[in-house]
C-alpha cells in the first residue's frame, strides 16, 4: 500500500445562512449553534440572519409585520450567545439582500437620514460588541464567501452559476437549498456550495411545498497552503450527524429560544455523561 495517512489541525470555516429572524426556525439554530461549539471553527460566516420585513417594497402581510426593533434585538441574543459558545472564533457577518433593504428604504423614504453613522449596519447592529466584522464579501485562501444573488430551478444549479460568474471556488445562501456543484479546468479543481437555511420550512407566503433544505456548511483547510475540502452538512429532523457523533435536540417538541439545549451523542466508551439508549448525550451550554 503506498498511500499514506497524515493527521493535522484543521483551519475551519463554518457558514450560517438565512435565519430571517424573526421567521427562523428555532431548533435548527440551536443544532447549528451547537456545531459551532462542537469543533470551534476558526472563522463564521453569517448572512441574512435579519429578515427586515418591514421594510421590503413588496405588498406586506399586516399580520406579519413586527417591531424592527424587536427583530434586532432578537438576533441580538444569538449573537451574544454565539459569542458566548465560540469566545476565539473570528466571526463575519455579510451583506445581504434583506439587510440592504435598510439602505434602499432609506434612500426612497428618508434620504436626509440615509448618511447617518448610526444607521450604518455595523453600528444599527451593534457588532463592535461581539466583536463581529461586517463584510460585503469575504475571501480566504481563494474561496469566496458571498450571500448571492442567483436563484435556479434545483438543487446545486445556482452553485454552477455562481462558480461561472466568480471562476473560483465559493460559498453561498441565498437559495435556501443544499447543493454542492465541482468543476476541473485547466487551473485546477474547484467547488461551489449552496449552505441551506435555517429559516422556517413552510412559510405561509408560499403557496405548496419550498424546495428548502435546513443546512450550514464547512470549508476545512489545511493549516498551511490552499488545499481544503469542502461540503454541505445537512440538517435533518434537528440532528447533524458528524462521524462519530450526532447533535440533536433532547426534545424536538419543545419551544427553545437561545436556550442552547443541543447537545452531542457520541458512542464512545469511557465518555463521561448521561447514557440514552447506549449513546453518550453531554449537554452544550455557553461558557460562563
Amino acid at each position: 500500500m503506498q498511500a499514506k495517512i497524515a493527521t493535522s489541525k484543521r483551519f475551519n470555516i463554518v457558514s450560517l445562512t438565512d435565519w430571517h429572524c424573526p421567521y427562523h426556525d428555532e431548533k435548527a439554530l440551536e443544532v447549528a449553534l451547537a456545531f459551532c461549539k462542537l469543533i470551534q471553527p476558526q472563522i463564521i460566516i453569517i448572512h441574512e440572519a435579519h429578515d427586515f420585513y418591514s421594510l421590503s417594497s413588496f405588498d406586506k402581510d399586516p399580520n406579519r409585520i413586527n417591531s424592527l426593533q424587536e427583530e434586532i434585538d432578537q438576533v441580538t441574543k444569538y449573537f451574544w450567545a454565539l459569542r458566548k459558545l465560540c469566545p476565539k472564533s473570528r466571526i463575519i457577518l455579510l451583506g445581504s439582500n434583506h439587510l440592504y433593504r435598510l439602505r434602499k428604504y432609506l434612500w426612497r423614504q428618508a434620504p436626509a437620514f440615509a448618511g447617518l453613522r448610526s444607521l450604518e449596519i455595523p453600528k444599527l447592529l451593534d457588532l463592535d460588541t461581539f466583536k463581529i466584522e461586517y463584510k460585503d464579501t469575504f475571501t480566504f485562501r481563494d474561496v469566496l464567501f458571498k450571500h448571492g444573488n442567483k436563484v435556479s430551478s434545483h438543487s446545486a444549479y445556482t452553485a454552477k452559476k455562481e462558480f461561472e460568474k466568480e471562476g473560483m471556488s465559493g460559498v453561498t445562501g441565498h437559495t435556501h437549498r443544499l447543493g454542492q456543484y465541482y468543476a476541473t479546468k485547466r487551473g485546477g479543481s474547484y467547488t461551489w456550495i449552496e449552505s441551506g437555511c435555517l429559516c422556517d420550512l413552510n412559510p405561509e407566503y408560499i403557496e405548496g411545498t419550498p424546495d428548502w433544505q435546513h443546512g450550514i456548511s464547512l470549508v476545512s483547510f489545511e493549516p498551511k497552503g490552499k488545499h481544503f475540502y469542502a461540503y454541505p452538512i445537512p440538517i435533518v429532523n434537528y440532528e447533524i450527524h458528524w462521524g462519530d457523533t450526532t447533535i440533536c435536540l433532547k426534545d424536538k417538541s419543545a419551544k427553545y429560544t437561545v436556550g442552547l439545549t443541543a447537545g452531542i451523542r457520541r458512542p464512545q466508551a469511557g465518555t463521561k455523561g448521561k447514557k440514552q439508549n447506549g449513546r453518550i448525550e453531554k449537554n452544550i451550554k455557553p461558557n460562563k
